[in-house]
């Protein structure tokens, strides 16, 4: 296991609207602040769902198995887990995954910023010391926790599945741990219109668009899902992207839950 520092990948979040590019990617780092803020923390009784994850995962593989080039099994997935923990459930939760923290995370007041990987398990966890909160008592230190499950490559339904059922057991096993799941999958479209019949297979309601002129992105409410954000005042939990793409990469589709994290664009092959 390495030691390091990992950043966060913002969570990005749609505008209605057209922008041009260069006032495009300020807009969306504003919104991608607001967006994980609505999942870390949620936004009182109508915050984020903290329910299993893997549901909602096996749902959009049904939708987009034949909205992607190779069935969905050829895209790439990828997860994402965030909240915060005190000493114990930071130690217990990496337990639970296979990760021996327990050396690194001590309550001597010190900072933690450690990063541990699983290459057999595509994992990587990363714990930090939260800054200290005015009033806060000496000896109770809070931890921000990522977690990270990179699916890409794999081809079976039940494999990935099964990643994501170790993590949630691991989840269950960590007492006072707050975590937030959302997931991404890009791929090739099979065809043009993909990612609308992606929309009406999950019957959803649309509350956001943005268009760049290269990408198109639609945020959407479907009750088929567990997973939910805030955007404003109405939940969302389904986002559409799709993109043009380069003429190395070709055309791009692009499925989040409740959002899409990291970037619009898949790395050429």
């Amino acid at each position: 296991m390495a030691e390091g520092s990992m950043t966060p990948v913002p969570i990005r979040k749609t505008k209605r609207g057209r922008r041009p590019q260069i006032g495009v990617l300020a807009a969306l780092l504003v919104l991608a602040a607001a967006a994980a803020w609505a999942i870390l923390r949620g936004n009182g009784d109508d915050g984020a769902s903290a329910g299993p994850l893997r549901a909602d995962f096996e749902t959009v593989w049904r939708w987009s198995d034949a909205a992607y080039a190779g069935g969905a099994g050829g895209a790439a997935w990828s997860f994402r887990w965030d909240g915060a923990a005190d000493l114990k459930a930071a130690n217990d939760f990496a337990s639970a995954l296979g990760f021996k923290l327990s050396g690194r995370l001590n309550a001597d007041g010190g900072p933690v910023d450690v990063v541990a990987s699983d290459p057999d398990y595509k994992l990587t966890l990363w714990v930090r010391s939260q800054p200290a909160k005015d009033g806060a008592r000496q000896g109770d230190p809070r931890y921000d926790v990522v977690l990270l499950l990179d699916a890409a490559g794999q081809a079976e339904r039940s494999v990935i599945g099964a990643g994501i059922a170790r993590v949630e057991k691991a989840m269950r096993a960590a007492s006072d741990l707050e975590l937030r799941g959302g997931f991404t999958v890009k791929g090739r479209p099979a065809a043009e219109g993909a990612g609308a019949r992606v929309a009406k297979a999950a019957e959803a309601e649309e509350t956001e668009a943005y268009d760049d002129g290269n990408t198109s992105s639609l945020t959407y409410y479907s009750g088929a899902l567990g997973s939910r954000v805030l955007s404003g005042s109405k939940p969302v939990n389904l986002q559409i992207a799709e993109s043009r793409g380069t003429p190395r990469t070709g055309a791009e589709l692009i499925i989040g839950v409740p959002l899409i994290t990291g970037d619009y664009t898949m790395q050429a092959k």
